[in-house]
């Protein structure tokens, strides 16, 4: 096991606890379940936990950033499943537009002979067991390919009783306005959804993992440190780590490993729009409603944001996980929203 590992886990042995969510996602696969949700803020640990489900469960992976058209998923599938060619083969061999020679494996996925994403799904059902897709933090998904998926989510809902789609992502709004499941010109409207929320540890676990993790790595740091990370981390185990792996390396100033953590984050807020950086800086220095807001940033920056701007701009931020009910999810991002420079215009 190396807890302190800062890449996402994808063997037991490597998993700290999870099991809950484990037994969650494999019950759901062998009910049958066609559609499930695996949903968490970032750094929870959804990428960790799905990849050591599939070693257990047949399945494809795919991390849904970066995939922007039908060939970039195709290279995604072809790449995942020549990683694991070995749990493949049975399922495969055979299969018209897929060639396995030794070690190597090709999908033909243009012209004659070639085999689609639809029609591998079709061909995994076949086989007559319980087959797995993942499309983690599928919310990146844009048209066409989204619409795409949506399409291939619902055919198989409705003709391939052997696949479960497993759709994962950290921006929990975004993945739900993916599947537009309230939209009835969705094709997966008012599907049943079986969900499964990623919690944070709670303090005796988040202890349990960090000394665990120190054991591993043979070093005993104070408990003061310990806690002091207990307490600011929450639970987010994907800190966690980066405490750990950060004092494993050297950094015994516990402020360094916050501003490291804290410079992490900003970099991610810094994409948002300037505007959307205000509200969460007003929101960081406790701003509850939306009108104390308006006012914070009138004060910050002599500019009076419309109630309905501000609105879609607050629902922004909570379908990225980032706020809920004026209450940041994460409080490193707290600390971090409150050194965002903003010049909202």
């Amino acid at each position: 096991m190396a807890l302190f590992d800062v890449r996402p886990k994808s063997r037991r042995e490597e998993l700290f606890d999870r099991e809950k969510e484990l037994g969650e996602l494999g019950s759901a696969v062998s009910r049958g379940y066609p559609l499930v949700l695996l949903l968490g803020i970032r750094r929870i640990g959804k990428t960790s936990i799905l990849r050591t489900f599939l070693g257990d469960v047949p399945g494809i992976y795919i991390d849904m950033r970066g995939v922007v058209r039908r060939q970039d998923l195709e290279a995604r599938v072809a790449d995942y499943v020549s990683e694991h060619l070995d749990r493949f083969r049975r399922f495969l061999s055979g299969v018209r537009g897929v060639s396995i020679a030794g070690l190597s494996i090709e999908f033909r996925w243009r012209g004659r002979d070639s085999i689609s994403f639809l029609g591998l799904l079709e061909e995994l059902n076949k086989r007559g067991e319980r087959f797995a897709i993942v499309l983690d933090e599928v919310q990146h998904a844009r048209p066409p390919l989204s619409a795409e998926l949506r399409n291939a989510i619902a055919y198989a809902y409705d003709n391939l009783e052997n696949i479960t789609f497993i759709i994962a992502g950290s921006e929990i709004g975004m993945v739900r306005d993916f599947l537009r499941l309230d939209d009835p010109s969705s094709p997966l409207y008012s599907r049943h959804v079986h969900e499964i929320a990623v919690e944070r540890f709670g303090r005796d676990l988040s202890r349990e993992f960090l000394y665990r993790g120190f054991r591993e790595e043979g070093v005993e740091p104070p408990k003061e440190a310990i806690e002091e990370a207990i307490n600011f981390f929450d639970g987010i185990v994907g800190w966690l780590v980066l405490f750990g792996r950060s004092y494993v390396d050297g950094a015994r100033d516990f402020s360094h490993i916050k501003r490291l953590a804290i410079e992490t984050a900003l970099q991610e807020l810094n994409k948002l729009t300037n505007r959307e950086k205000a509200v969460l800086k007003a929101v960081a220095h406790g701003c509850k409603n939306w009108s104390c807001i308006r006012d914070f940033i009138a004060e910050q920056h002599g500019i009076l944001i419309p109630k309905s701007t501000l609105s879609r701009i607050i629902d922004k931020l909570e379908k990225l996980s980032i706020i809920k009910d004026y209450t940041f999810l994460d409080p490193v991002y707290k600390e971090a929203s409150k050194n965002l420079h903003t010049a909202p215009t």
